[in-house]
């Protein structure tokens, strides 16, 4: 069993694991909800249509698998869809990794739960997966820096308004965390359990604007603070996907995530090299828009 199955392809974690798995010249699957969306995905990729709710199309997605990336898709029944894919891969013997929000420890896990009721289905549903015997590899997640995309007119237009708490919040560049996952599908002895992927510093939204006016060529001010921020948001997105980014900027605005230097030197030690700063993402991404 070569194959390695990609769950969210069209999105930004499992659109850059695709990225970095063809770079690797692994043998991909892609689950996807309709081909002729997909077709902008390379020709090496093997897609299976259908859905995450329907158990068949997720058995034959799995089929032969070694390996299956997971991310939980912003749905009101996402426990249910996380169910169904770890009961298939445990069916299937493809080990599972996961890229997400997962808290290992149960009385932390529990404890954040009752401070942020929002996230309790998405604690259980990750938890569900790490107790899985598919040898899981979870790979826990915190701000990413590939979020300000969703701003991208916004941030041309000379403001930043993602709201992040002032005494800095820990930014990673998914292409690390990509790196991991990959990792993590391609090597059967990659250890199982759970990994947090982390960026070098934490920054404020001050600091975030300023980084980013400073790459672009131009002001960029810092509007996360305005209490119509929503409004932002909700010109870009939709749905359950809105519910869940506000609730997310919701917290990032109201404490701090502090990077522990343990944390940056394990993920340095999992990547092979240090983590790409904030710096060069919007380096990289500011090349790119202009």
């Amino acid at each position: 069993m070569s194959t390695v199955l990609i769950i969210g392809t069209t999105g930004t974690v499992g659109g850059l694991v695709l990225e970095e798995a063809l770079r690797r010249d692994l043998d991909v699957r892609a689950l996807v909800r309709d081909k002729k969306r997909a077709s902008g995905l390379s020709d090496a990729v093997e897609l299976v249509e259908g859905d995450l709710g329907d158990r068949d199309a997720v058995r034959a997605a799995l089929a032969g698998t070694r390996a299956a990336l997971y991310v939980s898709p912003h749905e009101a029944n996402e426990v249910e869809l996380a169910r169904i894919f770890g009961e298939e891969a445990e069916r299937s013997g493809t080990r599972l990794v996961f890229g997400g929000f997962h808290i290992p420890d149960p009385a932390e896990r529990a404890a954040a739960a009752r401070a942020i009721p929002a996230y309790e289905a998405k604690l259980r549903l990750a938890a569900s997966l790490a107790d899985s015997s598919t040898r899981p590899v979870m790979v826990n997640l915190p701000n990413f820096a590939q979020n300000d995309e969703i701003f991208r007119e916004d941030i041309l237009g000379g403001t930043f308004p993602t709201p992040l708490h002032p005494d800095g919040v820990n930014r990673v560049d998914l292409r690390d965390a990509a790196e991991v996952i990959t990792t993590a599908l391609a090597d059967p002895d990659f250890p199982a359990g759970s990994y947090k992927v982390v960026g070098p510093e934490s920054l404020s939204g001050e600091q975030s604007a300023r980084i980013w006016a400073e790459e672009l060529g131009r002001p960029v001010r810092y509007t996360g603070d305005d209490p119509n921020w929503r409004e932002a948001l909700a010109a870009r997105l939709s749905g359950r996907k809105l519910e869940d980014w506000i609730r997310s900027f919701e917290l990032l605005g109201s404490m701090p995530l502090p990077t522990d230097p343990a944390d940056v030197e394990a993920t340095t030690e999992l990547l092979g090299h240090a983590p790409r700063s904030f710096r060069d993402y919007v380096h990289h991404t500011a090349t790119h828009w202009h």
